[in-house]
């Protein structure tokens, strides 16, 4: 029988913590993000435009987390994705499983607060964002387009 994740799972009981100067989702193994593209469309001026590999092992999650104000549209390649988020208007989408060759839209504010591997392999996706490049120039590329919201708590903080 293939794994079935938990639906009913309550996203704010995900325990985060810090390990080896990284948030993870504790018990869970972290995605592996690479950049694909970095790209500045003359024809769109401000915006860059960018995508990112995301490589998910077995049972691995990411912490909630935004997109520093970019829209985002993300394809599955290969394996099952479990994406819930929260977006700025009130809009909420999962937890919801996304197979091989399936996509889902963010919009600009969204909260995306489960992503998870979903099956008993491999899963990797490709996501598409549209981002303004003041973003990228004040926080850098990664650090910009993927901000962990535990990481973001600490910096205010500690900043």
């Amino acid at each position: 029988m293939p794994f079935q994740p938990d639906f009913k799972k309550d996203w704010q009981a995900q325990k985060v913590v810090k390990k080896d100067g990284s948030w993870i989702v504790e018990g869970h193994p972290p995605n592996q993000v690479e950049l694909a593209w970095h790209e500045s469309p003359n024809n769109t001026p401000g915006l860059a435009f960018v995508g990112l590999k995301v490589t998910s092992p077995v049972n691995a999650a990411t912490p909630p987390h935004t997109h520093g104000g970019a829209a985002v549209s993300a394809t599955v390649i290969q394996g099952r994705v479990l994406n819930q988020m929260i977006c700025a208007d009130g809009y909420v989408v999962g937890p919801k499983v996304y197979e091989k060759g399936e996509s889902w839209y963010e919009a600009p504010g969204c909260h995306h607060v489960r992503s998870e591997n979903a099956g008993d392999e491999e899963a990797m996706f490709i996501a598409s964002l549209v981002v303004d490049e003041g973003v990228i120039k004040r926080d850098g590329l990664m650090k910009g387009l993927v901000v962990i919201d535990a990481e973001a708590e600490e910096s205010k903080h500690n900043g």
